[in-house]
Order: C-alpha cells, then sequence, then structure tokens
C-alpha cells in the first residue's frame, strides 16, 4: 500500500515540473455490481465519479472541484473457454448535461501459473448534441498476480498492471492517449475485492506540449448471482 502512494507522489513530482505540460490530479472513485445471470451471461453496472483537487492550467492550481460522474450498463456474453464480448451504454453527467457513449468489447484472459494476462479490444462512440461526435479505438493489456500463493484467494493481496492505448477521432482529428495503471487489489471474500492505484494518462504529447492527468482511484468490485438454486 505505501508503495502505491510513492509512485503516486514521484509522478505528481514528475508532471508538475514540465514547463510545457497540462497537468491535473485527483480522485477516481468507483462501484462495480456483476450479476451472474447464467454460466455465459452476466450483467455488469458501475458508477464512477471524478474530482480535481490539482489543475495547473487555472489561476488557482490548488482547488476542489467536481468534474463528472459516469454510469454504465454493459451485458456480458462469454465465448469460447477464454473470452468475453460485451456490449453496453454509458452516459456521463457532466455541466448539467449528459453525454451518451455506446460500448463495445472483447475480451481474452490468459492464465499461467501465478499470472493472468488480460487483452481488451474496444471501440466506443460518445454523443452530445453540443460537441461533435467522438469515435475510439481501444487496446488495453493487463497483467494480475496474486502476492501469494498461486492463485487470489480471499483475505489476500494481489498486484495489477494496466497498459492502455487509445486512439481517438473527432472533428477530422486523429490523437493518441496513453494509459498506465499500476493496482494493489485485496479480495475480501468471493462476491468483494477492493483495488488501489493509479490511473494516469498522457495524451497530445505528439504536439508542443502534453496533457497529463493523475488519478488516484479507488475501486469495490461486488459480484451476485442471479441464477435459482436447483432444489
Amino acid at each position: 500500500m505505501k508503495n502505491i502512494f510513492f509512485i503516486f507522489f514521484v509522478i505528481l513530482s514528475y508532471c508538475t515540473i514540465q514547463a510545457q505540460s497540462e497537468f491535473s490530479s485527483g480522485l477516481l472513485p468507483g462501484i462495480r455490481v456483476s450479476a451472474k445471470i447464467s454460466d455465459q451471461f452476466k450483467w455488469i453496472n458501475s458508477i464512477q465519479s471524478r474530482q480535481i483537487f490539482i489543475d495547473n492550467t487555472k489561476e488557482k492550481s490548488l482547488d476542489y472541484e467536481y468534474i463528472l460522474t459516469d454510469i454504465s450498463s454493459l451485458f456480458s456474453i462469454k465465448v469460447g473457454a477464454h473470452g468475453i464480448f460485451n456490449i453496453g451504454y454509458l452516459i456521463r453527467l457532466q455541466d448539467g448535461t449528459a453525454i451518451h457513449r455506446s460500448i463495445q468489447q472483447y475480451n481474452l484472459v490468459q492464465d499461467f501459473e501465478r499470472l493472468r494476462i488480460g487483452h481488451r479490444f474496444a471501440t466506443d462512440q460518445t454523443f452530445n448534441i453540443a460537441i461533435p461526435p467522438q469515435y475510439r479505438l481501444r487496446y488495453k493489456i493487463s497483467l494480475e498476480k496474486p502476492l501469494a500463493g498461486n492463485k487470489v484467494d480471499p483475505k489476500e493481496f494481489y498486484l495489477k498492471l494496466g497498459n492502455e492505448y487509445l486512439g481517438i477521432y473527432q472533428s477530422n482529428e486523429v490523437t493518441l492517449e496513453i494509459r498506465v495503471l499500476p493496482f494493489i487489489g485485496y479480495e475480501i471474500n468471493h462476491k468483494n475485492k477492493i483495488e488501489l492505484g493509479i490511473d494516469y494518462r498522457l495524451s497530445d504529447f505528439l504536439d508542443s506540449g502534453s496533457e497529463n492527468d493523475m488519478w488516484l482511484s479507488i475501486n469495490w468490485f461486488y459480484a451476485i448471482s442471479m441464477r435459482s438454486k436447483s432444489k
């Protein structure tokens, strides 16, 4: 846990000394509830908010500001032994308006001894009457490793590292965003787990400057079963 905060402040120090860079930082808490309908189908609902504490583009760079809330719902279908296809919808509440996003994802999970590797290929489309539509193509690779034993068991910690690349098209312009996500997780039981880490996002780095966003992310995952028990 101490290492997570150490990495957070190291990246914070690095970003704030970049004269040509825009930098913002804050909290990114979220809750995800997944309901297992059957062995093949799952329904996933989540809510996540974003609050800024540091923004060097403003005159008062150290100040609290609520930014937005994302509410999403995904329908998940298991494909084969290792694949999962998700399709769903997200509503973003920001500045008194609603922004809509359709989502399509394909996840591939590979299990090795003491290591799980996940690949996510995704597209999404964002729409709002006040802004041009935005289209994104995404790829994320993640590694999950238990800190004790060969697999993650209840009341044990695990390490999760993620790296994501986003190609973004909007108003005839193409940009690239890179995300780095180091997390420490704790499985409370088979239904509950908590993850704490950093969500660092770098964009516009192909231009003269760059935009750096770093969030201290706290996520709670809760799983339920909607299947009726056999008598």
